[in-house]
């Protein structure tokens, strides 16, 4: 029975709340009933005296003891407005089995798996599921940082854009799945001949960007004849060796440019490698972007920038 009973008083905040404003209020009436067993007398002045005191006593008793006791509901309020203002996650460890400590646990938890799902969101949304680059919109927000950072810092930045080639004839010769698997080897092989602070991007069908920091056009100019000897060397069955090839075209920023900028020259640099038989690697030798647009719009139909979403193939 006295387990029980202890149980009970463990798990429910509201007999605990009885329980001391119970005595609290009583408190005065014990000390009396105390202080008159003791032998003394009724005079009027220290009984006076001592229910005051006893009253104060047990006041300042239940208010500390009810403060001391929903503390915890104040905390987690304030943990709650923190996470809705900067995202910081709320983690509090009650260790009280009552209602309190039910939904302080509670609430943590809920807030780590709202947290945990609006991560995975936030990754597929900023990740190309099939070869597992980035995509677009995450390219878009981080070359932003970047080229920030590098025209702060008056460091170099280029960009490359590869373009596989001839990957229509996969999927019309091949089937669709084979071309899935030439995609899902290029992000292994992109992955695989990056620095670790390169970032790649899947931005079209069968078009890739990457944008190398502190990189200048004749060091992108070496890492896209790596990339470029990758692909050409790689086999994805049926495929024969020298089947799965990319057309590059590589571009330095200049003052003030924006990746449209940046990636609109690359783009014609890359359809002057497609012009020139494939599998090469081309310099967008301009930075003036609005020669870049006359010319593309002076080139024949099929080398509408992969930009404005037509493909090059």
């Amino acid at each position: 029975m006295s387990s029980r009973l202890t149980r009970m008083v463990q798990t429910s905040l509201t007999i605990k709340v009885f329980a001391i404003c119970f005595l609290s209020v009583h408190v005065p009436l014990l000390v009396f009933i105390i202080y008159l067993a003791g032998g003394n007398g009724a005079e009027p002045e220290p009984v006076l005296l001592l229910l005051l005191a006893a009253t104060v006593a047990g006041t300042t008793i239940c208010l500390l003891s009810l403060w001391w006791m929903i503390r915890p509901l104040s905390q987690l309020a304030q943990a709650i407005k923190i996470y809705r203002a900067n995202g910081t996650p709320v983690r509090m460890q009650i260790d009280r089995k009552d209602e309190i400590g039910l939904l302080a646990s509670t609430v943590t938890a809920m807030v780590a798996e709202t947290e945990t799902l609006m991560n995975k969101l936030r990754h597929q949304a900023m990740t190309d599921l099939q070869t597992g680059l980035g995509n677009r919109r995450w390219l878009n927000e981080r070359a932003a940082e970047e080229l920030a950072r590098a025209e702060r810092q008056g460091e170099p930045l280029s960009i490359i854009v590869l373009d596989l080639d001839r990957f229509k004839g996969i999927n019309d010769g091949h089937g669709h799945e084979t071309g899935d698997r030439v995609l899902v080897a290029t992000g292994e092989i992109v992955r695989t001949c990056l620095r670790p602070y390169d970032l790649a991007a899947r931005i079209g069908g069968e078009e890739f960007c990457i944008l190398l920091p502190r990189t200048s056009l004749d060091d992108a100019e070496a890492i896209s004849e790596r990339l470029r000897t990758a692909l050409a060397a790689t086999t994805v069955p049926p495929l024969r060796q020298g089947r799965m090839t990319a057309s590059f075209g590589i571009c330095a920023a200049g003052p003030g440019d924006r990746l449209p900028d940046m990636l609109l020259r690359a783009d014609f640099a890359l359809y002057e490698a497609k012009r020139d038989g494939r599998n090469c690697i081309r310099r967008a030798h301009d930075t003036n972007t609005g020669e870049a647009i006359a010319s593309a719009k002076l080139a024949p139909a099929k080398a509408v920038s992969p930009v404005n979403s037509t493909h090059i193939l």
